[in-house]
């Protein structure tokens, strides 16, 4: 393979790559903006939503979910169906959060009176959360783990992290596209110009015939007047 060939090759890699990360990028915020908007409809109606998603900022779940893991949680819908080590996502009442959500797995749970709560435990912690949970502090139960995507949004969240992850790809394949724009308008003009340079291949043949006719009538007097 010659270098030109290596050129090529990086540079389809490249753009194959730009539309990659582009594409990722759109899911990523269709996403998040269904989450935002089902999320301020959902509050708007005092209920919860039917997808939550969070960026885990604390150790306390790890090794099974770690910091700047984001996770899906479901709404549940019966509350039955909650069982011991289920990993949920819930509002404590007691824990110090400063509003945030935490997110423990079930440890036990109790009925009283008829409510049902559930004592709940971070893997990490070597004690049970203060204070219990019943169903309306919970926000959801966790169906998915998406390992370190909540770096990704602590780049698109910082001064410069939207212009490096959205624009700067963008702007590569904008260029890569311009290029073969160009490429394709001056094979075009090249195809157009050929029937004007066949043309005048042709004048030109015309021409030297006319010249060839010339010198060979010319001759032909010279050997009639011998």
């Amino acid at each position: 393979m010659n270098t030109k060939d290596i050129k090529l090759t990086l540079k389809k890699v490249l753009a194959f790559l730009s539309y990659i990360c582009l594409v990722i990028l759109f899911l990523i915020a269709i996403l998040l903006a269904y989450y935002i908007i089902a999320s301020q409809i959902a509050k708007s109606k005092g209920t919860k939503p039917a997808i939550s998603l969070y960026t885990i900022v604390s150790p306390s779940m790890e090794p099974k979910i770690m910091v700047n893991d984001v996770i899906v949680d479901y709404k549940i819908q019966d509350e039955n169906s909650l069982k011991v080590g289920d990993i949920i996502t819930f509002y404590s009442e007691v824990i110090d959060t400063g509003g945030y959500t935490v997110t423990h797995r079930i440890h036990d749970i109790y009925e009283k009176d008829g409510v049902r709560y559930y004592v709940t435990k971070g893997d990490n912690n070597s004690d049970v959360d203060a204070g219990l949970i019943t169903k309306k502090n919970i926000v959801g139960r966790v169906k998915f783990i998406i390992p370190k995507i909540g770096k990704l949004q602590t780049i698109l969240t910082s001064k410069w992290g939207w212009t490096i992850i959205i624009l700067i790809p963008a702007i590569a394949i904008i260029l890569v596209d311009i290029k073969s724009i160009i490429k394709v308008y001056r094979i075009k003009g090249q195809i157009e110009e050929i029937p004007k340079i066949r043309e005048v291949d042709i004048v030109i043949e015309k021409e030297e015939d006319k010249k060839l006719r010339a010198v060979v009538e010319e001759a032909n007097r010279m050997n009639k007047g011998k």
